[in-house]
């Protein structure tokens, strides 16, 4: 059995790309995905990600460190997302010792997605490429500020971390152990236009997961709770979320709204732009609710004592000036 090292880029210090979600939340689920069916293979594999750098070049040079400290690696992959407007897969390696390796990761993850074949390439100036002394390749997958890519990659973390661990031993993963397979040629375009929309009058067991979704997001449905009826209250639990998420309040679930609710579920993995006015003590309304979300606070909008010394502790863990308000800096880190 091989030795592989695998971790995810940057880290809540040291963000990655920001778009429809965040790379540093998503790359991590990927990069668990890939971990645990390598595991399941039998295989001896360590977790190489850095939580704790608060700059860039600490950052990297803490998971080259790691890396570096084991013997005898097969791999090194590195986890990331791209970002600057394109779409698709794309794999870095530092020289050619990696070809095989990396187009068969580039060819799983594109046909386990649907997404674009943006091809294999040679960069032997990134650093963790550049450091390691094991065999590297960079894995970027799909770009955050890309809809379609956003939307496939951040509901489908799973199946890409499956096919990067096929792609890495070159074979199917079959073990008991492991989760259900992953769906194969699955397009992304396809799989998010698939769902129908659902709307006040919508009925059924595809409305009471919707609710059941939105409640642990924290959004109340009603008393009936997750009934499977697309009533008034899930109407307005709906366009909730979609105020909170910067999309159009339409009270529709389509694509942008299943996204949005994804991402609610992941704890605030949406960028939403910060209002332009300081939320503090007294402070109520949406805003309030929003943070009280991305905090796990109990909802109510209302901005009170158990609001602040959350965000206080909030701003104490991530070395911000720890004053209980929400400005700009609090906001942008949270959101």
């Amino acid at each position: 059995m091989a030795k592989y090292s695998i971790h995810a880029g940057h880290n809540s210090f040291v963000p990655g790309a920001q778009g429809f979600i965040k790379e540093e939340v998503v790359n991590r689920q990927i990069k668990n995905a890939v971990i645990n069916d390598l595991r399941a293979a039998g295989h001896t594999v360590y977790d190489d990600t850095d939580d704790q750098a608060k700059t860039q070049n600490e950052n990297l040079a803490a998971i080259v460190r790691k890396i570096n400290s084991h013997t005898n690696l097969s791999l090194v992959v590195s986890i990331h997302l791209n970002a600057g407007g394109g779409t698709g897969i794309e794999v870095y390696q530092p020289d050619i010792r990696t070809n095989e390796v990396a187009q068969r990761v580039l060819n799983a993850v594109c046909e386990v997605s649907g997404l674009k074949n943006r091809g294999t390439r040679i960069n032997s100036s990134l650093y963790v490429l550049r450091n390691t002394t094991a065999p590297a390749i960079l894995v970027e997958c799909g770009f955050v500020d890309h809809q379609t890519d956003a939307a496939f990659v951040s509901t489908h973390t799973d199946a890409i971390g499956r096919a990067i661990a096929e792609g890495i031993l070159g074979s199917t993963i079959t073990s008991n152990k492991s989760r259900a397979a992953s769906p194969k040629r699955e397009a992304a375009s396809s799989s998010v236009q698939a769902a129908s929309l659902l709307q006040r009058g919508s009925h059924g067991s595809t409305v009471k997961v919707m609710q059941q979704n939105l409640i642990h997001a924290g959004y109340s449905v009603g008393s009936a709770g997750a009934d499977g009826i697309f009533g008034a209250a899930t109407e307005a639990a709906v366009r909730a979320l979609q105020r909170d998420s910067g999309i159009t309040v339409d009270g529709i679930v389509g694509q942008q709204t299943q996204l949005a609710l994804s991402q609610a579920l992941r704890g605030g993995l949406a960028v939403v732009p910060y209002p332009g006015h300081i939320i503090k003590r007294g402070s109520r309304g949406h805003d309030v609710e929003r943070i009280q979300r991305a905090l796990k606070l109990s909802v109510d909008g209302i901005f009170g004592p158990a609001t602040e010394k959350a965000v206080k502790a909030y701003q104490r863990r991530h070395n911000l000036s720890v004053d209980g308000i929400v400005g700009p800096e609090t906001w942008n880190t949270l959101f």
